[in-house]
Formats: C-alpha cells, sequence, structure tokens
C-alpha cells in the first residue's frame, strides 16, 4: 500500500474527507517550499512580511541561523491553517492583525519598516509585558494569555523545526549510533537534534 491509499484508506475510516491543501500537506511531509516564486496562501503578503521582520527580531542570524535563514514565515503559513481548526485560525488572524495595528501605534510605522533597534526595543517590552501578565496570573486559562506568547511559541516551533536549525544549531546525526543515556554534557558539547 502506497502513502496516497494510507492517507485515503484512514479518511475514510475517520470519516473524514481532506482538503487537497491538507492531502498536499501530507505528501509533501509539510515541507517548506524554497522557490523564489513562493507566494503564501493562508496569510496575506504584508502578514508574512510582518511575520518575517518580528521573527527575525527574535531571532537574528548570528553564529547560527536566523529566522529568516528558517523560513519561519513559510513554515507557519504551511502548518498553520493544518494544524488548528477553522475557528482557531480565524480568531487567530483576527488577533494577528490586531497584532500588527498594536506594533504600528506603538512604533509610529508598520514593523517591517521600523529600524532594528526600535523592533528589539519594542519586542522586549512586550515580552515582559506578557511575561509578567503570565507570571502575576499563574491561575489564567491559556485563551486568555496575550496573543504574543502564543505567536512567539509558533516562531520558535518553526524555527527548531527547520532542517537548517537542526544541521547548524543542534549537533546532528542522521543515523545515530549508540544509545548512551548517563554521559557528561562535556563529552557532546551541544544539545542534539535526531
Amino acid at each position: 500500500m502506497d502513502r496516497r491509499e494510507a492517507l485515503r484508506y484512514t479518511a475514510y475510516a475517520l470519516g473524514l474527507t481532506l482538503s487537497g491543501s491538507a492531502v498536499s500537506a501530507l505528501m509533501a511531509g509539510c515541507q517548506v517550499d524554497h522557490s523564489a516564486d513562493w507566494t503564501p496562501t493562508f496569510f496575506t503578503g504584508d502578514e508574512v512580511a510582518f511575520l518575517r521582520d518580528l521573527a527575525e527580531t527574535m531571532l537574528p542570524r548570528t553564529t547560527t541561523p536566523g529566522a529568516a535563514d528558517a523560513l519561519v514565515d513559510r513554515y507557519l503559513d504551511t502548518v498553520r491553517p493544518l494544524r488548528f481548526t477553522v475557528e482557531e485560525n480565524e480568531a487567530f488572524q483576527v488577533a494577528l492583525k490586531n497584532f500588527i495595528k498594536e506594533a504600528r501605534q506603538a512604533l509610529g510605522k508598520p514593523l517591517t519598516r521600523a529600524d532594528a533597534g526600535d523592533r528589539l526595543n519594542w519586542l522586549t517590552r512586550i515580552d515582559q509585558e506578557a511575561y509578567h501578565h503570565v507570571r502575576d496570573n499563574p491561575a489564567m486559562p491559556a485563551s486568555e494569555r496575550p496573543f504574543y506568547l502564543q505567536l512567539k511559541e509558533q516562531i520558535l516551533g518553526a524555527y527548531f523545526n527547520a532542517e537548517i536549525v537542526a544541521k547548524e544549531f543542534f549537533a546532528f546525526d542522521p543515523i545515530p549510533g549508540r544509545y548512551d543515556p548517563c554521559i557528561p554534557f562535556s563529552e557532546v558539547g551541544k544539545a542534539w537534534a535526531l
């Protein structure tokens, strides 16, 4: 049985019909499109530009790949509509639009046009505010957490799921050797991606 047939039988068994984009993403293994002519399918072009610049402000290129190198914006555009319900995605898009407006008001211009220092200062401020808000309200339901935290979690998830990050940030061995559960960290040097 090939993958296509297995997916069809799984869909029948679950009583679901998969959309064309869902099947396409499953068949491609949710891989990000690296082509130069890529266009977003879930987010608008302005939202993708915002996400790219926000993610790159969080995770800039240093001695390790940055968020732009990891194509975080493309990953989110590919995976977001597949991982969440239609209602969750609609709520996310409304919250993202409001977040983009908040950034514009705080910076006096779109985030994509603000200089790197202003973006970093703004991001540091909202990150600290979100942290303190959650710390001061430990019983707060996840649905009431600041939107920024949800977005940050997804950006970090997209970043650490990127192949370039697995290969250049973590130690990477596509065919791992024996399992040694208790060895000194100094012997391995950094975290591993498997």
